[in-house]
């Protein structure tokens, strides 16, 4: 998009954005939902998303059906990249890419169909950067609504859910589970020394994660180079990982969908996992995001209890992720 419609999507979204979120502390969701359609307009979302991202000036790299279990609604996550937003992260360098791409949702439940997107301007608080970091996230949205606005299926809506924050930092739960800034969360799963080059390292992971393994069906949904740096975005998931989170959040803090068949669907948008191959000095390494504080970040509103129920899950999911990259080194 060029430099000047980028500036009026940005005016336009400021001019909408209520007098609180002028100042810091503004609260948002971890999850925006954009557009409500009717039961059976699922297919046409889905269909519409790749069409709705080129009038966006955003570009899509993989699609995925997330993992429902026995539910008969649906999900379907899209990774994208939208690249005056991919600019202005990167200029913090390679290791704020755990904000990129941005992931949308086309998810089904008895109210109908819905698009939704995990929320840049919540997660970059988090990841990039508490304040100043304002305005990149809020344009990359306000491209996204105007391209919705100018056509696709169903009413263009402005909800957010998930877990409500008024700031990046993510508490730790009752004093001692996963919280902290987020650069003491990132871990290195491995260091390839000397010579091995970045893309050497991921085609490796890309070749190990081609097939669904493990008691999470993990493997590798994409690739993405990030300009300018020598670092590459690898993202992963595994639908039993997907169904396992999905039914873990259920309704979270929305009472409005308490009692739907599978309520914990809205948070599709949560995956794939991420892990940055990136090389640092002389080495190469695969980064990835403490899995405990990552559950967090997008299911905290599951609540503590849930989260103190289920505390084997976060680790284990990490150990398959470690293990993966193992086998691929």
């Amino acid at each position: 998009m060029p430099t000047s419609r980028w500036l009026a999507a940005l005016a336009a979204m400021v001019v909408s954005l209520p007098a609180s979120a002028h100042a810091q502390g503004a609260e948002y969701g971890v999850f925006l939902r954009l557009a409500d359609g009717p039961a059976g307009a699922g297919s046409s979302m889905v269909a519409a998303v790749p069409a709705l991202l080129e009038r966006a000036g955003w570009s899509l790299l993989a699609r995925q059906e997330v993992g429902a279990g026995d539910c008969r609604f649906r999900a379907t996550v899209f990774v994208a990249r939208a690249p005056d937003y991919e600019r202005e992260v990167l200029k913090h360098g390679p290791r704020a890419a755990f904000a990129l791409p941005l992931r949308l949702a086309v998810y089904e439940d008895e109210a109908g169909a819905h698009l939704s997107l995990a929320n840049p301007q919540s997660l970059a608080r988090t990841i990039v950067e508490e304040t100043g970091f304002d305005g990149p996230p809020a344009a990359a949205t306000a491209q996204l609504r105007a391209a919705i606005a100018a056509g696709f299926p169903g009413t263009p809506v402005a909800v957010q859910y998930g877990q409500m924050r008024d700031r990046g930092l993510i508490e730790k739960t009752m004093g001692i589970v996963a919280g902290g800034p987020f650069p003491g969360k990132l871990e290195t799963a491995a260091t390839a020394r000397g010579a091995a080059s970045v893309e050497e390292v991921a085609s490796k992971l890309e070749r190990a994660g081609a097939t669904p393994s493990g008691r999470w069906g993990l493997h590798v949904v994409y690739r993405m180079p990030l300009e300018g740096h020598d670092a590459v975005l690898v993202g992963i998931s595994g639908d039993r990982m997907e169904t396992k989170a999905f039914q873990i959040v259920g309704e979270g803090s929305d009472a409005s969908r308490k009692g739907m068949a599978c309520p914990g669907l809205d948070h599709a948008a949560a995956f794939p996992v991420e892990l940055l191959v990136v090389r640092e000095g002389k080495d190469v390494k695969v980064v990835l995001v403490d899995e405990m504080f990552r559950m967090k970040m997008y299911f905290e509103d599951a609540g503590r209890m849930k989260f103190a129920a289920n505390m084997q899950m976060p680790g284990s999911i990490e150990d398959e992720i470690r293990d993966l990259v193992e086998e691929a080194l």
